[in-house]
């Protein structure tokens, strides 16, 4: 008999097996209308975020899976320890926000490319070779 058997016949329910890795510690419930990071609290990095639209999640949403011995979240932010004695802190932000942030880096990417497959192509009047493929 096992031992999951064993508690079974004792009235005790056998706790679920999750493997090891299968936890995720770093979840937060989406919000609709907003884009949610953790982002770790090192340095000025959580002011820097609020510096730019962001906001600190404080509506009390259970963070991360499940886990035996997990103490809560002290103080009013959602704080996850994210290893090496640092923690992290949920901030959100308006999705239009997020998408016009995202649309301006990727234009300034794509302007990056644009340069670098024009100076890739060769040119009559100097001396290249080589190329460029952007995958």
């Amino acid at each position: 008999m096992t031992e999951l058997e064993k508690k079974s016949n004792l009235g005790e329910q056998p706790r679920k097996r999750i493997k090891l890795g299968a936890r995720n510690v770093l979840t937060a419930p989406k919000r609709p209308g907003f884009e949610r990071r953790f982002i770790n609290d090192v340095g000025d990095r959580v002011q820097t975020f609020k510096d730019a639209g962001w906001n600190v999640v404080d509506d009390g949403s259970k963070v991360g899976d499940d886990k035996a011995g997990k103490a809560s979240p002290m103080g009013s932010m959602a704080n996850p320890s994210v290893g090496g004695g640092q923690r992290g802190v949920l901030v959100e932000i308006p999705e239009e926000l997020y998408k016009a942030d995202r649309a301006e880096s990727q234009a300034q990417i794509t302007k990056v490319e644009n340069e670098i497959r024009r100076k890739s192509k060769p040119d009559a009047s100097a001396e290249s070779y080589g190329e460029v493929t952007i995958g």
